[in-house]
């Protein structure tokens, strides 16, 4: 075996394992040994020396560690070169001080001033709305706690209201969705209802509309509408809404197409999607009628979802930030291969235009119905810990062929409005 003098002459001279060097414990020609040589080396040492060496090794251990400590602190301190966090954290405080230290400074001194008579108090959630509704972003708000908790309720597909989407138009929200078997449907409430009031007072976005319609079960809510030239007032009782965001079957007198509407992208509306396909194609449809007709959107991530399992490789939408990065969609080679036609109307919006965008684009289908909504733009919602939340818009999407949304629509393939839509919907997937 290698090495047999070396492991001798140690051996024979009691020399403490600290001096052996890494070699030491490998045998070039079987590998690793089993047994590590310091147990043979410190089982030899005697006299006491080995609680007088572990000592030194403990003290040589912690003044290195001390040392360390002292060159950061000189660096970090006195030399400003690095800091004790990570850079993005650093970053964070950094700008954070430099935006609103001074009125941090000014807060803390009014505070140990012992002659004031008041301090003043936090920035209100009212001062916070208008904050944020006065930058000139028609998609931004701020919750408070109890607001954006229903918000959640309400993309979970669980929320208590009257049952019915809505989606901005210019200074306008309108209905454009009533939900079947609801207080709004029972009460005659239409799609393309504009709200008038709520309780009295007009709603300026369409989360003010939400939070003013949302609220406990059992109570009541008066919404004002305008439809024409009628206004018309609906008194209805508030109530747990649990909402499908796919509906399907059959189309009825043709038993190869089947129907599939998606009324909202909401949490699981993908799976959702996946699971009627499936279930339609088992009941022998072979072609298919995507309606989104008064979809105003909601989540991206499940239109983009459907997008990819609807599409083979290809891209499926670009976006892009304030400072001009660019991320890019793509589905993967995989896809559902269907036959279908896309149903759009004026209220057909977001998230639903995404997903119209990438199949006329990557021709996947025919959209039929009239020009869509125009909301070419995405938000993020952060949540802050104490439950409120603010929405504010970060990128511009753009359609596969590089077109913009925004404030554009998207023009159907073949033009139709009411009854005439699923009719053109039939001719394009029989003739």
């Amino acid at each position: 075996m290698m090495h047999e003098d070396l492991i001798r002459e140690i051996n024979e001279d009691k020399k403490m394992g600290l001096e052996l060097s890494d070699t030491a414990y490998y045998n070039v020609d079987d590998g690793v040994t089993d047994e590590p040589l310091f147990d043979e080396v410190t089982e030899t040492v005697e006299d006491g020396s080995k609680p007088k060496k572990t000592l030194a090794m403990i003290a040589s251990f912690l003044f290195g560690i001390i040392t360390c400590l002292a060159v950061i602190m000189l660096c970090t301190l006195v030399f400003k070169a690095g800091h004790f966090v990570r850079n993005d954290t650093y970053d964070y405080y950094r700008e954070l001080d430099e935006s609103y230290g001074k009125y941090y400074e000014i807060m803390k001194m009014i505070g140990e001033d012992p002659i004031a008579q008041t301090e003043p108090e936090d920035i209100s959630d009212e001062q916070l709305k208008e904050i944020v509704s006065s930058i000139g972003d028609p998609y931004a708000e701020y919750y408070t706690a109890s607001e954006y908790a229903e918000l959640e309720k309400r993309y979970m597909g669980d929320y208590v209201g009257v049952g019915i989407g809505v989606v901005q138009d210019g200074d306008n929200v309108v209905i454009m969705t009533v939900f079947e078997d609801t207080p709004a449907a029972k009460a005659g409430i239409k799609a393309e209802d504009i709200i008038v009031n709520i309780d009295g007072k007009r709603p300026k976005t369409v989360d003010d509309a939400v939070g003013m319609i949302t609220g406990e079960a059992g109570t009541k809510v008066k919404i004002t509408v305008k439809r024409g030239e009628e206004t018309l007032d609906f008194d209805l009782n508030r109530q747990k809404i649990d909402t499908d965001s796919v509906a399907y079957d059959v189309l009825d007198g043709y038993p190869d197409i089947g129907y599939i509407r998606i009324s909202s992208f909401i949490i699981g509306t993908d799976d959702e999607f996946k699971m009627a396909v499936k279930d339609l194609k088992a009941k022998g449809c072979t072609r298919f009628i995507l309606d989104l007709r008064n979809n105003g959107g909601g989540i991206t991530d499940s239109s983009i979802e459907i997008a990819d399992y609807l599409l083979p490789a290809c891209k499926i939408m670009s976006e892009n930030t304030k400072d001009g990065s660019e991320t890019v969609y793509k589905s993967d080679a995989s896809s559902a291969d269907l036959e279908m036609v896309i149903l759009v109307n004026e209220s057909t919006a977001s998230a639903s235009e995404i997903l119209t965008a990438a199949l006329q684009d990557n021709k996947a289908g025919v959209v039929i119905g009239t020009k869509t909504f125009g909301k070419g733009v995405t938000q993020i919602m952060h949540k802050f810990s104490d439950g409120t939340a603010v929405k504010l818009t970060v990128t511009e999407y753009f359609r596969p062929n590089g077109d913009t949304v925004n404030g554009v629509g998207i023009t159907p393939d073949i033009e139709a409005e009411g009854e005439e839509v699923l009719e053109e919907a039939i001719k394009e997937l029989t003739q």
